[in-house]
């Protein structure tokens, strides 16, 4: 039973990345200038509490709470055209868990990697566009090419193919540049479905999970953007490979996070984000904490 909750949880970690960030950071797909970007990430997440399907706090048999640290270095190498972006999540990951029954675990190097691609908010000369509204709707795979064994209960892959379908999205309320003078506002955040495939070593279809992510900013400088978020997921229940759900109270889970942002544009070739999101609600999941500190560095198309 627990295996799978921690195998579970260990999956959420795993793309957390992709999406548990701020809207300063995350959803910058609606606006971002042609030209090639490098994010660098550097994120750890802790939890020490697992929550059951109420709500309540689980514990191992010797009554010790599980312990789970994940620290990810993110590299997402970002090609943007007039019309169109490309990009991939390429995550290097230690996963640590502790007070497992009789033993503890440890798993590290490279995660599964994603390959997305995304139409521009530029290329809304299309009228599907909302007026006065950045999107930004993406499509992304999901290779199963992290370390994975059936028989272990820390993986850092989880196993099978994923697809994700995103929309980010962004309102500025005032015009020009977005990180102008002190005291301008603007709401921005993202929306994920994510269809994931049946694992072939266990013959479990995972189940699929919406994400979302939404929250204020406001400008403190030229340069500068704070804000605060909140976001969360939910997760359908798993299925066996004949499509029949799995009734137990453990396949299927939810999360709420919240926290505050920062983003600051050092110079107009290398910005920095610093976040912390905080788990405040949890149902079959670990609640936690996430911090990251993201570099991003721009080189403009020639």
């Amino acid at each position: 039973m627990f295996a799978r909750i921690l195998k579970s949880f260990i999956v959420v970690v795993s793309v957390m990345f992709v999406f548990c960030g701020t809207a300063l950071a995350q959803h910058f797909e609606a606006t971002i200038p042609q030209g090639y970007w490098l994010e660098a990430w550097m994120m750890r997440f802790h939890a020490n509490e697992f929550l059951d399907t109420e709500g309540h706090k689980m514990r191992m048999g010797d009554g010790k709470h599980i312990d789970l640290t994940q620290d990810i270095l993110f590299l997402r190498p970002i090609y943007v055209t007039k019309y169109w972006i490309f990009d991939a999540h390429i995550p290097i990951s230690r996963l640590e868990w502790k007070n497992f029954p009789g033993r503890d675990e440890t798993s590290s190097g490279l995660d599964d990697v994603w390959l997305n691609v995304w139409i521009r908010n530029e290329n809304a000369e299309a009228k599907w566009r909302p007026p006065g509204i950045n999107l930004a709707p993406g499509i992304g795979v999901k290779f199963p090419i992290g370390k994975y064994d059936k028989d272990r209960a820390v993986n850092l892959g989880d196993g099978q193919y994923d697809v994700r379908f995103d929309l980010r999205f962004s309102k500025f309320f005032f015009q020009g540049n977005p990180f102008g003078e002190t005291g301008k506002w603007a709401i921005e955040g993202a929306v994920e479905y994510t269809y994931r495939f049946e694992n072939q070593d266990t013959n479990i279809k995972p189940g699929n999970r919406l994400d979302w992510i939404i929250g204020p900013t406001v400008s403190v400088g030229k340069s500068v953007r704070v804000g605060w978020d909140i976001g969360g997921n939910i997760k359908e229940r798993d299925e066996t490979g004949s499509g029949q759900e799995l009734k137990g109270p453990y396949s299927w889970g939810r999360k709420v996070s919240t926290g505050p942002t920062l983003y600051w544009v050092i110079t107009p070739q290398i910005h920095l984000s610093a976040y912390a999101m905080v788990d405040i609600d949890a149902r079959n999941e670990a609640k936690g904490s996430l911090y990251y500190l993201r570099w991003l560095f721009y080189w403009p198309k020639k």
